[in-house]
């Protein structure tokens, strides 16, 4: 029958398809074939499908460097004071005028003495006097015609009168107000006849040589800094100045958390004035450093500024470095072992950990000894 027979046949291809794909399932595939070969042909196959990454290397040697710190600052005067008259009276002469070079002893202004001179001879005669009733009182105390008490209070009145000159001489002194040390006269307070109180301010002293420059620098730097240590200062039209640091402060600004420092400067031709600004160049102690160029340098996952080296088993290691000084060619870094093997050619390529074919710079043509 026909219905009967189709169905037998639908039957046998099913088994067929069936048998096929279980034959699929359970026996050995091409793939599976390719593979146990490769394993059966040894290591050796596969090492040569997979070159190693060619790099250029470097060895570089530390040596030592003297890094440099560079702050801003401003050029002040060593000393500066403000004069102020210990006596009242009325300005009659004028010594120095405002900007002048002045020494020491020279005349700055002079006061109205008035009755003062005459004041000073009274006193001269007062003491004369005290010292004859002194000298009679000891004769009479010697004889026993004075009781010791009033040899005591006549030598008490001797006392008084000479302290009472000496302050009156004191005052006549000061009626003529003179330079405490050479500098220059950078302000004047008074004119010709100007009244003054005690105390009043009669002019301002500054003193210029030596001239100082001042600067702050950060708490990383300050304790590399001593007194008498060598530094240059760089002024705003391109000249240089040598001197020695004189100051160091031992203790920070409280908002800025910097240290001051003064670096003192020669100035016997009075060329550099207060409150000019200045470059001061503070040199660090020598430090072990490598000489090497920006171009080399790259970045970690994290950031990190660093170089790649190669190792002794031919591994890229990233190492972090960090910069010290230099100029616009070249830089010096530390972070590096005293002795690195850098790389110089191919260092985007790799990645630390994997393994290189190191090719040292030296052994290429063309390469200098």
């Amino acid at each position: 029958m026909k219905i009967k027979g189709s169905i037998i046949t639908a039957t046998v291809l099913a088994l067929t398809v069936g048998g096929w794909v279980l034959s699929g399932q359970f026996g050995d595939s091409p793939t599976q074939q390719s593979n146990e070969q490769l394993t059966q042909s040894g290591p050796s196959e596969t090492k040569s499908e997979h070159k190693l990454t060619t790099v250029r290397t470097r060895r570089i040697t530390a040596e030592d460097y003297a890094s440099v710190i560079l702050v801003t600052g401003q050029t002040e005067a060593s000393r500066q004071i403000k004069i102020r008259n210990q006596i009242p009276g009325r300005v009659v002469e004028i010594g120095a005028r405002e900007g002048q070079a002045v020494t020491r002893g020279q005349v700055l202004v002079i006061f109205d003495q008035e009755d003062w001179p005459a004041r000073v001879e009274e006193a001269k005669a007062r003491v004369i006097q005290r010292e004859m009733e002194h000298e009679a009182a000891k004769k009479l105390a010697r004889k026993g015609f004075q009781a010791e008490t009033k040899l005591a209070a006549a030598f008490a009145d001797l006392q008084a009168a000479k302290a009472t000159l000496k302050r009156m001489q004191t005052d006549l002194a000061n009626m003529t107000i003179r330079f405490p040390f050479d500098g220059v006269l950078n302000h004047r307070n008074v004119e010709l006849g100007d009244v003054l109180q005690k105390g009043d301010p009669v002019a301002e002293l500054i003193d210029l040589d030596p001239v100082l420059v001042t600067a702050y620098v950060s708490e990383r730097d300050y304790l590399s800094l001593h007194r008498g240590q060598v530094a240059r200062a760089r002024l705003a039209d391109g000249s240089e100045f040598e001197g020695v640091i004189r100051y160091v402060s031992s203790a920070a600004q409280r908002d800025t958390r910097t240290f001051k420092v003064e670096l003192e400067l020669p100035n016997p031709d009075a060329i550099l004035v207060q409150g000019v600004t200045a470059e001061l160049a503070l040199p660090l102690p020598p430090i072990p450093a490598h000489r090497v160029s920006a171009a080399l340098f790259t970045l970690d996952s994290s950031g990190k500024l660093g170089l790649k080296t190669v190792d002794a088993s031919n591994t890229v290691v990233f190492v972090p470095i960090r910069i010290v000084g230099g100029t616009d060619r070249e830089v010096f870094i530390t972070g590096l072992p005293a002795v690195a093997n850098i790389i110089t050619v191919g260092q985007d390529f790799v990645v630390p950990g994997q393994k290189v074919t190191a090719v040292p710079e030296k052994n290429l043509p063309g390469a200098s000894s």
